[in-house]
């Protein structure tokens, strides 16, 4: 019998210093002429010869939208401006965009190509909410930083040759409707992925724990309810085709990329619908995974000509680092782009979540890379520190095997949060002290650190060693330790020790580096 082949998801990446672009060959922070990136843009997309590429998925009859990342500009007052400089690493670099427009009207000639974005934070020229003085806005300005280019003037340039091809939509002014959460993919999005099955993520009104306490991103599970829906611009829902493509940026969920630049979708009025800063109200991470469920990308590239790294995605700091990653597959193009950051997949939230939408794959094995590895073009961009200092954190393992400290069974406790609440596993069993227990294999022996709090005190074991004891009860606080550890090579034994306090009954545990990453080649095992 012979078996199906696995499914990988081809993922390509180019860069400045590709050998194949001859004498246009550069350094990967050098400043690009619009004739070098439109080459790196077009190697990624040849390089991409899967049946789901972009010349194969386009048809000539297809209405393909592109959503570029225009959240901020320089047209207004805003945090384009941050610090009184230009951040031009905060937005899409209009040349790609330029670019991928001359590739799709070369290669697949579709019916309509639409530029679609809904700024967050400058309005369109004539709204009823704009100001009648206004001048510009994120359409009709001109970036020095892009070649002088503008979208008005990209939609003109192409509409000379290629009369009514090429318009915008400005997603804030868009006809909106309100629909539930999809449970795509139906059909399947990528290599026989099942549906399945899940809508809404979000809840509304979810109760945050604070963030100096348990870290960023955190939130009590069950609480707050599930959104019914959101209001969607109808150009997302009715497209036949829609190509995301963001910047690279981080972000204190990790980083910004493909599936992130969803929010942008949302409309920012008018009263009574849910809008942009409503994806705050709960989990933001479940929130954009949400949105993209709606219309899941065909198709994304991701740019870093210009690109964000620090306190982003609207406050950090400018960065070059000229790549172009192109896939069909939007998790892998979001777990590849984090790779080539730096960040370990593994430790994005929003990764798991839109794999278990059936959305793709994160898993590195199950990613073909095609043009250059993802060593030979990694940065290691610098970390959101948050406010209050507070910034991205590796998830963690959240699957434990547990018992009471009185020698009772060995269970599994599958947690939803980075802290493992062991009140919520033991109920109403009413024991005083637990003790929970992993295998963590390790491909080769490895220097980190382990980061620790409980509520009350805890004792801390790796391999048999103990590592940390914590004689106080007064609470959690995240990364309240930070102790420099030893994995060995193969299969280590982490356990915990713990006794209720009145502040409570969990804990959390991280294997990370100095930064809060979570560390690359191990595996988790129950």
């Amino acid at each position: 019998m012979v078996q199906p082949t696995k499914y990988k998801a081809t993922v390509a990446i180019t860069s400045s210093n590709d050998e194949a672009l001859g004498y246009l060959r550069v350094p990967l922070d050098a400043d690009l002429s619009y004739e070098q990136i439109d080459v790196v843009v077009r190697r990624a997309l040849d390089l991409d010869t899967s049946p789901s590429c972009l010349k194969n998925i386009i048809k000539e009859t297809d209405w393909v939208v592109i959503k570029p990342n225009i959240v901020t500009s320089r047209s207004h007052k805003c945090s384009y401006w941050h610090d009184g400089i230009a951040h031009p690493g905060q937005v899409t670099d209009l040349r790609v965009i330029k670019s991928l427009i001359g590739y799709l009207i070369e290669n697949c000639r579709p019916q309509r190509i639409t530029i679609a974005e809904g700024g967050a934070e400058w309005q369109k020229n004539g709204a009823p909410s704009t100001d009648p003085n206004q001048k510009e806005d994120g359409w009709t300005v001109t970036w020095p930083e892009f070649d002088n280019l503008s979208y008005v003037g990209i939609v003109e340039g192409y509409n000379k040759d290629y009369p009514g091809l090429v318009d915008i939509v400005d997603l804030n002014y868009d006809n909106i409707c309100f629909a539930p959460v999809p449970a795509p993919p139906n059909p399947p999005v990528h290599g026989g992925a099942k549906n399945s099955g899940i809508g809404a993520l979000q809840r509304i009104g979810a109760v945050g724990r604070p963030a100096e306490l348990f870290g960023r991103e955190a939130y009590i599970p069950g609480t707050g309810t599930l959104r019914e829906g959101y209001h969607i611009p109808e150009t997302i829902l009715t497209c036949d085709k829609l190509i995301s493509v963001p910047a690279m940026k981080t972000h204190t969920c990790g980083t910004t990329l493909v599936m992130k630049n969803y929010i942008g979708i949302l409309p920012n009025h008018p009263s009574g619908v849910v809008r942009k800063g409503n994806i705050h109200q709960g989990d933001m991470q479940k929130g954009f995974i949400d949105l993209f469920s709606y219309h899941p990308a065909d198709y994304s590239i991701i740019e870093g000509f210009w690109a964000t790294e620090g306190n982003g995605p609207q406050w950090g700091d400018n960065i070059r680092h000229n790549v172009v990653i192109a896939t069909s597959d939007p998790v892998a193009a979001d777990a590849v782009g984090s790779s080539v950051m730096g960040f370990n997949p593994l430790d994005l939230d929003y990764l798991y979540y839109a794999a278990q939408k059936g959305f793709g794959t994160f898993d590195l094995s199950e990613i073909e890379i095609v043009g250059h590895p993802v060593e030979k073009v990694k940065r290691k961009f610098k970390r959101a520190a948050g406010r209050k200092g507070v910034g991205f954190a590796t998830r963690g393992n959240r699957t434990w095997l547990v018992k009471d400290g009185t020698n009772g069974n060995w269970n599994i406790f599958e947690s939803e949060e980075r802290y493992i609440d062991l009140a919520k596993h033991f109920g109403e069993n009413q024991t005083n002290s637990a003790c929970a227990s992993k295998e963590v294999y390790s491909k080769y022996a490895q220097k980190g650190k382990l980061w620790a709090s409980a509520d009350g005190k805890m004792t801390v074991e790796l391999n048999g060693e103990k590592v940390l004891t914590k004689e106080t009860e007064v609470g959690h606080r995240f990364a309240e330790y930070q102790i420099d550890i030893e994995i060995k090579e193969g299969l280590n034994r982490l356990s915990v020790y713990l006794e209720r306090s009145e502040k409570g009954f969990g804990f959390t545990t991280l294997l990370c580096n100095d930064l809060g990453d979570g560390l690359f080649d191990i595996e988790y095992r129950v």
